[in-house]
């Protein structure tokens, strides 16, 4: 990689060996990739946050960096993925006092180098929005898939070190999906059926994610009057099940109306054709038959569309004894939330919205929940791996979350 004198400075450790080692990772990961230079980054999202899936080891990693001299920032825009429980409530969560102090100390560590505890999945939501053709530095799954996608940022799925490496640096390596020639379309994804809600959508994209290669980029055909909210869940599955980090869906998604032929070398790879049965046959990989102990809805974190969504399946009823409803969003929505009234209308019913966190990072399975109703293909995918199979999954519409009121 060709580097400038500024960064052969930081390399050689003149700012600092933080940086020198941040940097480092950077140039490392660029010579595997190809990149011939690194390129500035507008801003970043870091994962490994949550103390239940990052651990000690990066508890003791981030406060060496804090402690270290001179104590390094973010030189960019950077915010924090969820935290293992909400950062405020977590008593009321049912959160155990030592893994609450294990986790604050985390989040606190972050925010010593400049990254923002927003503690969310959908930073674009939150005020850590992109702009189209923006290079930036993203490591959650969902998010890279969403800015990548729908917003027409740029981004490469990075890990959580090297996404704090990137914000502590400003850069990233000029490779991947940071290139045109990367970003068009190898396989063409013909839906041949009209979802009919959000988690037909989710099990859409989970269904297409199992079936690309890597590094693979799919163009969806034949969908028509898809969200914002219902692209996000499509997505977040597809990057959960598949690590797709960039989809293109015919008259949606931006970089579609940019480019004369959408595919690379002008036609596609192959083509995945969609049935209405494919869709069924994940709806019974990902759920179980039985009662549920949480309903869970905000895998991605809700925005304030789906949040008015639920308080109006809500609105009157009440949540049936022996099963929580919870809803996760960012600390910004939730505040837009209480202003219009949603959040009162939610916990009248007996359900709560909690920020910070979701079910998938939570240690549910330390919190006597057994089986979880969801709405996200991401959560029924990642729920059962994060808790060794001690945590059972329905994947169930928002609509069809009535059968869990009264």
């Amino acid at each position: 990689m060709f580097l400038s004198k500024d960064e052969e400075r930081i390399l050689n450790g003149a700012e600092g060996a933080v940086l020198a080692r941040a940097i480092k990772l950077l140039v490392t990961l660029g010579d595997l990739g190809g990149a011939e230079k690194l390129v500035s980054i507008g801003r970043a999202q870091v994962a490994g946050v949550s103390y239940k899936t990052s651990g000690d080891a990066t508890l003791e990693l981030l406060e060496s960096l804090v402690e270290s001299v001179p104590c390094v920032k973010a030189k960019v825009l950077a915010t924090q993925n969820p935290a293992g429980m909400d950062l405020k409530r977590w008593k009321e969560m049912g959160i155990t006092p030592s893994f609450a102090e294990k986790q604050l100390r985390i989040c606190r560590a972050y925010e010593a180098l400049g990254v923002e505890s927003y503690c969310t999945c959908t930073p674009y939501l939150s005020g850590n929005c992109p702009l189209p053709g923006e290079v930036v530095g993203f490591s959650e799954s969902s998010a890279v898939a969403y800015v990548n996608s729908v917003i027409g940022a740029k981004t490469n799925r990075h890990g959580g070190l090297d996404a704090l490496s990137a914000a502590l640096v400003g850069k990233v390596p000029a490779m991947g999906f940071l290139l045109d020639e990367n970003r068009k379309g190898d396989l063409k994804v013909k839906v041949n059926f009209k979802p009919r809600n959000e988690s037909d959508y989710a099990a859409l994209g989970y269904y297409v994610g199992k079936r690309v290669k890597t590094e693979e980029v799919p163009v969806y055909e034949g969908i028509k009057g898809i969200s914002p909210s219902q692209l996000k869940l499509m997505g977040a599955a597809s990057a959960a099940s598949g690590s797709v980090a960039l989809f293109h869906v015919l008259g949606v998604t931006p970089e579609v109306r940019r480019w004369k032929t959408i595919y690379k070398e002008d036609k596609p790879a192959e083509t995945l054709e969609v049935e209405e049965r494919e869709i069924k046959s994940v709806y019974d990989e990902l759920s179980s038959p039985e009662d549920v102990d949480l309903v869970a809805i905000g895998c991605p974190h809700c925005s304030i569309e789906e949040i008015r969504e639920v308080a109006s399946l809500l609105q009157g009823r009440k949540v049936r004894g022996g099963t929580q409803f919870w809803i996760f969003t960012s600390p910004q929505v939730y505040d837009s939330a209480e202003r219009k009234g949603y959040n009162k209308v939610i916990r009248m019913a007996g359900a709560d919205v909690f920020t910070h966190t979701c079910m998938v990072v939570m240690p549910i399975e330390e919190m006597e929940i057994k089986s979880v109703a969801v709405n996200s293909a991401k959560a029924a995918f990642y729920i059962p791996r994060t808790t060794q199979n001690k945590c059972r999954v329905r994947l169930t519409p928002l609509k069809e979350m009535k059968a869990f009121l009264k």
